[in-house]
């Protein structure tokens, strides 16, 4: 286990018990909307768990000198979080849309109407 002010394992443990709160969160619910939070909560739990992964103790900075060991992170992690976030975002906005049209076309934000009603028509 590391030691010093973050403790890596201590976060990637809350990492891993919010996106499985996520998920069940994500079946656990009826209504379109939470789903999409729920999805958002998930895709925020990876990102952070893949942000904590980059961080380790003692490690020297990739480029600069003039920063103290121990105080970076690995910067891949980040450059690839931040695409993350971007293609979240992304699907957040479709998502968002999805449930405009259906909210529009249905009446209904409710999962359970919205399958009635589709397997009528």
């Amino acid at each position: 286990m590391n030691t010093g002010i973050l403790n890596t394992d201590l976060i990637e443990l809350i990492c891993i018990l919010v996106f499985f709160l996520g998920f069940y969160g994500l079946i656990a619910t009826t209504n379109v909307i939470k789903s999409i939070v729920f999805l958002w909560v998930m895709e925020m739990a990876v990102i952070m768990f893949f942000l904590s992964i980059g961080y380790n103790i003692g490690i020297v900075a990739p480029i600069g000198t003039d920063l103290v060991p121990g105080q970076v992170a690995d910067p891949l992690p980040q450059a690839l979080m931040i695409t993350t976030i971007v293609i979240g975002l992304a699907v957040t906005a479709v998502n968002i849309t999805m449930l405009i049209t259906l909210v529009r076309k249905h009446k209904s934000a409710n999962w359970d109407i919205l399958r009635k009603k589709s397997s009528e028509s």
